[in-house]
């Protein structure tokens, strides 16, 4: 909006050069239309701060309907990354109960992904397990993308949220983030 309100104020002093012109003409004072020179060049100035902040904001506004799509994306693969931990998770419980009483099969059946590093302290004997070892590897991992994905996401929201308070571009042309994309 800044390049507005420049843009506004040299329009207004090409109109008050030009004013000044019109006055002296009328009275036929000669000043060699110095005064009309400088009102058309203030409305150049003007129109070139317009065409600038008209640049500048659909910029903008590709780049926040990028981030728009790509915030979908990311959630799309927080939804996989989680999907894939929560089966891994399942093979984990299913594996301890298992090898484990049944007295403890109800306990390994409400196991959750960040609660596998919990299991693995509680009973130590499974770290000597290489596919219990590896599955709680792939969960780590796993649960480490979701993290990721949901730092990206934040990010990109706050980069979209700037973008509409950016006092440098037309906010007009720029579009609001997506209320799906924002409930997570």
């Amino acid at each position: 909006m800044f390049f507005v309100y420049i843009s506004g104020m040299f329009v207004a002093l090409a109109g008050f050069c030009i004013l000044i012109q019109v006055i002296m003409d009328s009275k036929k004072i000669d000043n060699s239309e110095v005064s009309l020179l400088w009102g058309f060049a203030f409305g150049f100035i003007s129109l070139s701060f317009l065409i600038i902040a008209g640049i500048v904001s659909l910029i903008a506004n590709s780049n926040q309907i990028y981030d728009g799509k790509n915030i979908a994306k990311i959630t799309q693969f927080e939804t996989v990354y989680q999907k894939r931990a929560d089966n891994l998770t399942g093979k984990f419980a299913h594996y301890l109960a298992e090898v484990y009483p049944d007295h403890e099969k109800d306990i390994f059946n409400k196991v959750k992904p960040g609660d596998v590093d919990i299991y693995l302290a509680k009973y130590p004997e499974l770290q000597a397990s290489k596919t219990i070892t590896e599955l709680v590897g792939q969960i780590r991992s796993l649960n480490d993308d979701v993290y990721k994905q949901q730092l990206a996401r934040a990010e990109t929201l706050r980069d979209m949220s700037y973008r509409l308070a950016n006092p440098w571009l037309i906010r007009r042309f720029i579009p609001e983030a997506q209320a799906e994309q924002t409930e997570k």
